[in-house]
């Protein structure tokens, strides 16, 4: 064949640019020779390892699970390195099913080489699918059917192996009249194929771009790339295209409450608009579609609905699916009934993005792409349809210059996805969606800051009811003292501020604090320091002559606040974790040092401190997302709920030495802020309530923090919205509080373990595992003090422009401040930051005179 009868990629070749992002990485196709394990005789060569009992019934595996944790195994010795397992099972239990494996190179089992699956429990068959990894060969599999008692029936497990692409489309840009995708040859070989009727050649490692044109005379066009490669089957990809201009018979109504903006569907397509006179908003494309298995965004076809204008809203019907739209005053709801999963409503939004939110894996800033690299490099960065316990609450949303656009659901076992810019369709709108087969979807439009679409989030179910306690609050107080006392937390250089021996042992003062309120008598220590726990209490500086060292402590961390801030009230990072972000400062590296500076001055009234905290404050008025606030380990653009914590402190503090209420809405603002890291659902016994620390991973590469709590992060955040709580009423901060405390005390090391009381730095849910290291437990007692309003700090009056800080409740009462302290016990206050410290051998009442103390 002459050259001209070829496409030939060198002279199509695109030249390399941004890394794009591509939802379907690493494509694998369906080999020969599936492996396909029955039960027509026997067991199949699985066993029963775990609270479970096996036997066949009419070809049936049937598992009669005895606990909450079954699990049944097998061994597979396959050599290959991509396997798809479909697990065929029936069951009218609710929970959990997971699948996990070994290979030759992982030969330990752990939550890296497993999937988990919400069990459809309805008495009938399913499939669940997963596809695995298994480098070195496919060594054991193991099933988890269920996570409860019950009978669990499996009909046929089967083992397809999988064969990676050769040719991957690796990205989509659409414009009117054509969608171009970008093919890359993957292999080490020239590939020769056909695209449509037209062959192509493709030296190794380089790519092409292949047009495809797309209808522009319709309002919604699936444009469709086919290639084939001999010995492979078809390599598919398709791109759904709306076009604003097409003609079509528009069927709408308006939107209550919404001046102006009307929602409206296209007769014979599968489309719905929101539109504000000529400017539209958001397109819904499809309005529900029917998904291809394991390809969220790509579809088996686009129905043609029939769209009928009812009381309330419009109603949709085509090839067995059915949507009822209603809009009402603040959100459009979409019910969506199909009898084959479906993917909808796909939510296109409009304009330049200004902010982003998936709860529990992306918070964006101003045009910031989703499922970047900025904070996570491994494959998991790739957030467009996760695993459904990754996300926090439900909750997708995306603010714009022209839209502020949210999605809400219910059903939890409903897959998500979100991208942007829309990486699927190649289009520069905003893309959302659900994917389920009856379902109810919220859909809300206004022009509003992304944390007001927080809290309608939140409203529109509610604050979940409390989570258990795992023990009474005196069992609670016995756990933590025995941590304190008997654990191996302490030995003779002082407490660990972790159990693992390579944590140093100092004479913490959080811990000499904690023992002292639960006793009553501070431990006599040779020395004490400041901190310890995430929560600090500096009771005992106050109680064993050492408020002078407390003084000294407090001020020089003021003192170094104040050398760091640069004239503009910044801070300014450098090192390692700049990487990943876009300029040298973030929300939660600032607020940190603001914290701390208007701190000293709530304690003191030092003016310094107060003037330079406030410089903070107003140059922190430019950040919108938490970030920021643990480069010991992440990028300073990593979204933080520490971020959320330090800047709600911050602001509080600022409005109560200043009275600027413009301060208190920044708390509250960032208090919201905070929400979206927190499990607001749950499927395991300890889930919610409980925190995801950041989005994104240490190093950029392991651990990944979302999905894996780590409770230390949410009781700080927890405690910084009880400061919050008596000023603002949006929400119940405290019960949020309580949520996240009761969560961290569920994660405890338990009794009877060397470990007992012990705050586990991570907890993973689906397999309900504790991860070291082992954290002291002072910042749940302190938190559960607080918020059972008792004293967990020394005390700050203002006693005529003094300050002073007393280790024990006290009261101004007329000319006189009364100390409500312990009988017998001797104990300093600190007057101005340590002007002057006063030493009393306490009565139990104590009473001073106010002209005495100035």
């Amino acid at each position: 064949m002459t050259l001209s009868g070829w496409i030939v990629a060198a002279v199509l070749c695109v030249p390399p640019g941004p890394e794009p992002v591509n939802p379907y990485p690493g494509e694998f196709l369906p080999g020969d020779k599936p492996t396909i394990i029955s039960f027509e005789q026997d067991t199949g060569g699985f066993r029963a390892e775990n609270q479970c009992s096996l036997s066949n019934e009419n070809g049936v595996l049937v598992v009669e699970s005895h606990g909450n944790d079954p699990y049944l195994s097998r061994d597979m010795g396959l050599s290959g390195e991509d396997y798809q397992v479909e697990v065929r099972l029936q069951t009218s239990v609710p929970g959990g099913l997971a699948v996990y494996w070994t290979s030759g190179e992982s030969p330990g089992r752990g939550e890296d080489k497993s999937q988990h699956f919400e069990l459809v429990a309805d008495g009938r068959w399913h499939a669940y699918t997963a596809r695995i990894h298994t480098p070195g060969g496919f060594r054991n599999l193991r099933i988890d059917p269920g996570s409860a008692k019950g009978r669990y029936e499996i009909g046929e497990v089967r083992v397809i192996p999988l064969t990676a692409a050769p040719l991957v489309v690796e990205q989509v840009a659409a414009a009117d009249d054509a969608v171009t995708f970008f093919v890359r040859n993957v292999s080490k070989n020239p590939l020769a194929f056909r695209h449509g009727d037209r062959p192509v050649e493709l030296p190794p490692g380089e790519r092409v771009a292949l047009r495809e044109p797309t209808a522009a005379d319709q309002p919604l066009d699936c444009v469709e790339l086919n290639l084939e490669l001999p010995g492979f089957p078809a390599i598919a990809r398709q791109a759904v295209v709306v076009h604003d201009d097409a003609p079509a018979q528009w069927i709408g109504c308006d939107v209550p409450g919404e001046a102006g903006l009307t929602l409206e569907a296209a007769q014979g397509s599968n489309l719905v608009r929101l539109r504000r006179g000529d400017a539209i908003l958001a397109v819904i494309a499809p309005v529900a579609a029917p998904s291809q298995p394991g390809r969220p965004g790509q579809f088996a076809r686009l129905p043609a609905f029939q769209v009928q204008a009812v009381a309330g809203g419009l109603n949709l019907s085509a090839d067995g699916i059915r949507v009822a739209i209603r809009p009402t005053a603040g959100e459009i709801r979409f019910q969506i009934e199909a009898d084959e999963l479906v993917e909808g409503p796909v939510v296109r939004a409009r304009g330049g993005l200004e902010q982003g939110l998936f709860a529990g894996l992306e918070y964006l800033g101003k045009g910031e792409p989703s499922s970047s690299k900025a904070d996570i490099e491994t494959p998991e960065h790739l957030r467009f349809a996760p695993d459904r316990l990754k996300v926090t609450m439900p909750l997708a949303a995306f603010t714009t210059d022209q839209v502020g656009v949210a999605l809400s659901w219910d059903d939890m076992r409903l897959q998500p996805t979100y991208a942007t810019p829309n990486f699927v369709d190649g289009t520069a709108e905003h893309r959302m969606s659900l994917i389920g087969m009856r379902y109810e979807a919220f859909l809300r439009l206004k022009q509003e800051p992304l944390e007001e679409a927080v809290l309608w989030a939140v409203r529109r179910r509610g604050l979940p009811e409390l989570p258990d306690p795992p023990r009474s609050p005196r069992e609670q107080q016995e756990l933590v003292l025995w941590a304190l006392t008997q654990g191996p937390l302490r030995n003779d250089e002082g407490w660990g501020h972790c159990v693992e021996p390579s944590w140093n042992r100092q004479f913490f003062a959080d811990m000499a604090s904690t023992i002292g309120r639960i006793t009553g008598e501070v431990p006599t220590t040779p020395t004490l320091v400041p901190g310890g726990g995430h929560l600090s209490d500096d009771y005992a500086f106050f109680l064993t002559g050492r408020a002078e060292i407390w003084a000294q402590s407090q001020r020089g961390r003021a003192q170094h606040a104040i050398r760091a801030q640069q004239p503009d009230g910044s801070y300014r990072y450098s090192g390692k974790y700049l990487k990943g972000h876009f300029e040298d400062t973030a929300s939660g590296y600032c607020a940190l040092f603001a914290r701390h500076l208007l701190e000293y001055a709530y304690e003191t009234g030092d003016e310094e401190a107060l003037q330079a905290g406030v410089r903070t404050l107003e140059y922190m008025k430019r950040f919108r997302t938490p970030r920021g606030a643990q480069t010991w380990e992440l990028s300073l653009h990593t979204p933080d709920i520490l971020a959320s914590a330090h800047l709600v402190a911050a602001y509080v503090r600022g409005y109560e030495l200043t009275g600027n209420r413009e301060y208190l809405e920044l708390a509250r603002k960032w208090a919201i802020t905070g929400i979206p890291f927190v499990y607001l659902w749950a499927e395991h016994p300890v889930m919610l309530y409980a925190t995801i620390p950041v989005y994104g991973a240490t190093n950029w590469i392991a651990p990944n923090w979302m999905g894996l709590p780590v409770q230390w992060c949410g009781l700080v955040y927890a405690y910084a919205l009880t400061m919050l709580a008596p000023y603002d009423a949006t929400l119940d901060w405290n019960r949020l509080a309580w949520g996240i405390l009761i969560s961290g005390e569920q994660q405890q090391v338990p009794e009877g373990d060397r470990k007992a009381g012990t705050l586990p730095d991570s907890f993973s849910l689906a397999s309900q595992n504790r991860n070291g290291p082992f954290i002291n437990p002072c910042a749940l007692y302190i938190l559960r003090r607080k918020l059972s309003g008792e004293p967990e700090r020394p005390q700050v009056l203002d006693v005529k422009g003094h300050r002073v800080v007393v280790p024990f409740p006290a009261e101004l009462r007329g000319d006189r401040l009364i100390i409500h302290a312990q009988p017998g016990v001797r104990y300093q206050i600190v007057i101005d930051g340590g002007k002057s410290i006063i030493e009393i051998e306490s009565g139990g009442k104590d009473e001073f005179p106010i002209a005495g103390l100035e």
